[in-house]
């Protein structure tokens, strides 16, 4: 009976380290590299803006807002960021950038699903590093939005405590 028992113990410790690592191993964000807007091998550093895109949590499940969350720039998609992620993309530096997140949301108090969309403009330096965090905004008949806005580190840094870095920010973490 000791020996089934020690058996069975050490079966859960396997199951709970697989568990463990798939799920940290399952990250959804999923950046375009052909985007004409970042940056590309050759160019430096320096001449880009660092922009980190954070998507926090939410307390509670959502149903289709729990879906990776489209970025577009200068409507071209950048990514599908997903939930509790953040990542890291050098975008060229300009004025009035367009940025917009979609996510799929019923509306009107139906059951079909549609897309919506919000839309801020940004400016971009370069060699400056910028922190955008989308927002969920639930517009209750009008469906589930996501704004994207502007944040200091100090608020980031906080932000991000308990999310996975994902891409880039993995190897440079918001800190």
């Amino acid at each position: 009976m000791a020996r089934q028992h020690r058996h069975f113990n050490g079966l859960k410790l396997v199951l709970g380290g697989l568990l463990a690592y798939l799920l940290s191993a399952c990250t959804v964000t999923r950046i375009n590299g052909e985007h004409d807007q970042i940056q590309h091998s050759s160019a430096a550093d320096a001449e880009y803006a660092s922009v980190y895109f954070i998507r926090p949590t939410t307390e509670h499940v959502q149903g289709f807002p729990d879906n990776p969350l489209k970025v577009f720039v200068n409507d071209e998609l950048l990514m599908e960021l997903g939930k509790g992620e953040y990542t890291l993309v050098r975008l060229k530096p300009q004025t009035n950038t367009k940025i917009t997140t979609e996510t799929l949301t019923q509306t009107r108090g139906r059951w079909e699903v549609e897309p919506i969309r919000q839309t801020r403009y940004f400016d971009f330096e370069a060699n400056q590093t910028y922190y955008l965090v989308t927002r969920p905004f639930d517009g209750e008949f009008r469906g589930v939005k996501f704004t994207p806005e502007l944040i200091p580190l100090a608020d980031a840094r906080e932000t991000v405590r308990y999310l996975t870095a994902v891409g880039a920010a993995e190897e440079q973490p918001i800190q």
